[in-house]
């Protein structure tokens, strides 16, 4: 390779990274050719708090050797001693030996007995990549011509395969502008220019360009069609088999506990002894019999609950005893010992998972009434244009008057039904966000994690209180959304990462509100590829 195709080799590589990173990396500007201490970094990205990416390209007609990738790098380093990445393009061959080694240095995978020949970067591997590039020139065309497609795809364009021909060979030509200057350009003007440059030059790409076509509208599955105008509905929660399923398993536990005849017995004589002359009763065990206060709380929640009367002697059992006293530390207690006949004993446990149970459909009750007090607006982000976008912010209005529900209003479950309640696999997740159908994307905010490491070994105390701060966590990842009150309106904040053409995607969670009387929701859409603002309404009618 003569010093002409590597001066070649070096320009087209440089604008096939330039062309993929617009696409594949969320920098905030970028430097060709800046001007360095040491005037050894051939393109610079920098991002968020100022970190910088460093990338050298380097072409040659003889072998890469190790000790010129080491050389490289360390020149890089001295040039920029604070970059976040450094990154070597070598444009030509090598040997197995040199691959080996650049396979070892992207990985990070150095033996012991190379430590000292790789000493004065070993401190910086896993910031360090090289790049190997057969110099080809069809193939490097063939590279500016994807990512140049690429990058005006992501910009809604559709080119023709003769007019990205004549675009690869005049852009290198074009790039060379930029890479001569070294001023450090932002993100978006660096594609403004771009784009200025293919609209003078093709002026039939800047005709296809297509109109912005965000929108919101009203979406449930087999309920609510694409709309901008619904009926306002409650989630009928109660109604649910989620709540009929357990009713119904109560009352097959009534019948069975009525089945289990034990005959009237008469109570046992605790027998009484003396202690320095005083009379005194003294017994390790009590009747394991629920208490009258109990006993009627279980009789009201299952007449309130299930509409049944239980019988005279459904809590009957016989004269089964337990331990009055028992071992208790944070971490262990000893299970209760008690003394009676297996019928004595088989009745008592159904008794205990009846009101377990009873008590577990009781929470629910009240959770799935608090929730039917709000009224439900399902809404879903449709992309009907041709071009794919990112970084879409979506801003719903509503007059001031509306109550939304929100992680801080949201009405404290009880601890029973607390696991139930919490994560992608809990019953909230079922009932207030949307699931995935053929037509519209799911949109779950994934980033909740469960404590679960340790977590038995907690007091009960202490694992009460991990599980009610889980609870919460991921609540905020389900409400996902922000809520601002201004003159004018309540407004909902939403964010979405992308949305290609043609697709529609679920808001991340069902908006719950309260509302006496019809009213207009608002919304405005930003995104990172629409030049404007896109406005819209949706009509949400109260009977």
């Amino acid at each position: 390779m003569g010093g002409k195709e590597g001066a070649r080799g070096y320009l087209y590589q440089s604008v096939v990274s330039v062309l993929n990173s617009l696409v594949a990396r969320d920098w905030l500007f970028v430097q060709i050719e800046p001007d360095t201490t040491n005037d050894k970094v051939d393109i610079s990205w920098f991002y968020e708090n100022d970190e910088q990416e460093v990338t050298q390209v380097k072409s040659s007609i003889n072998n890469f050797t190790k000790p010129n990738i080491i050389h490289w790098f360390e020149t890089l380093l001295q040039d920029v001693p604070n970059a976040k990445d450094y990154k070597l393009i070598l444009i030509g061959t090598c040997s197995d030996p040199t691959k080996q080694f650049i396979n070892k240095l992207n990985k990070n995978n150095f033996a012991a007995d190379e430590q000292d020949e790789i000493a004065t970067i070993s401190p910086f591997l896993d910031r360090m990549n090289v790049q190997l590039e057969n110099f080809d020139l069809d193939s490097m065309e063939s590279k500016i011509y994807t990512s140049l497609n690429k990058f005006l795809s992501h910009k809604g364009h559709t080119v023709g395969h003769y007019l990205l021909e004549m675009m690869t060979g005049a852009i290198v030509y074009q790039f060379f502008k930029f890479s001569t200057n070294g001023s450090k350009v932002s993100k978006a003007d660096f594609e403004k220019q771009l784009l200025e440059w293919v609209y003078f030059n093709y002026p039939e790409v800047k005709s296809d360009l297509p109109s912005n076509k965000l929108l919101v509208e009203f979406y449930l599955t087999q309920k609510v069609s694409f709309s901008n105008t619904m009926k306002s509905f409650n989630l009928k929660l109660l109604n649910m088999e989620f709540i009929e399923k357990r009713k119904q398993k109560l009352i097959k536990e009534i019948d069975e506990i009525n089945k289990i005849h034990i005959p009237q017995k008469e109570k046992e004589v605790v027998k009484e002894t003396g202690i320095f002359g005083s009379p005194l009763k003294l017994s390790l065990y009590v009747s394991s019999e629920y208490s009258p206060k109990k006993q009627q709380e279980i009789r009201e929640k299952t007449q309130r609950l299930l509409g049944i009367q239980l019988s005279d002697d459904f809590f009957y059992v016989g004269n089964l005893k337990e331990q009055q006293v028992r071992l208790h530390t944070p971490f262990f207690s000893t299970p209760v010992e008690r003394i009676g006949d297996e019928v004595e004993k088989q009745k008592f446990e159904k008794l205990e998972e009846y009101d377990y149970e009873l008590e577990e459909l009781e929470a629910f009750v009240k959770q799935f009434k608090f929730l039917e007090e709000f009224s439900l607006i399902p809404l879903v982000l449709k992309n009907e244009g041709k071009q794919y976008d990112e970084k879409i912010k979506v801003l719903i209005k509503l007059p001031m008057s509306i109550e939304v529900l929100t992680p801080d209003s949201y009405q404290e479950p009880e601890y029973i039904v607390l696991e139930k309640l919490t994560g992608y696999d809990s019953v909230l997740n079922l009932f207030l966000r949307h699931q995935k159908d053929s037509k519209v994307q799911d949109n779950v905010n994934d980033s909740f994690i469960p404590f679960n490491q340790y977590r038995n070994l907690l007091d009960l105390e202490k694992r009460i209180e991990h599980d009610y701060s889980d609870f919460r966590w991921y609540l905020k990842t389900l409400l996902d959304f922000e809520i601002h009150n201004e003159a004018d309106y309540l407004v909902v904040e939403f964010h979405f990462d992308e949305l290609n053409p043609k697709e529609n995607i679920a808001f991340p969670c069902y908006i719950l509100v309260k509302s006496n009387e019809s009213f207009v929701i608002n919304y405005e859409i930003t995104s990172k590829n629409s030049q404007d603002v896109s406005t819209g309404q949706l009509f949400y009618i109260v009977d």
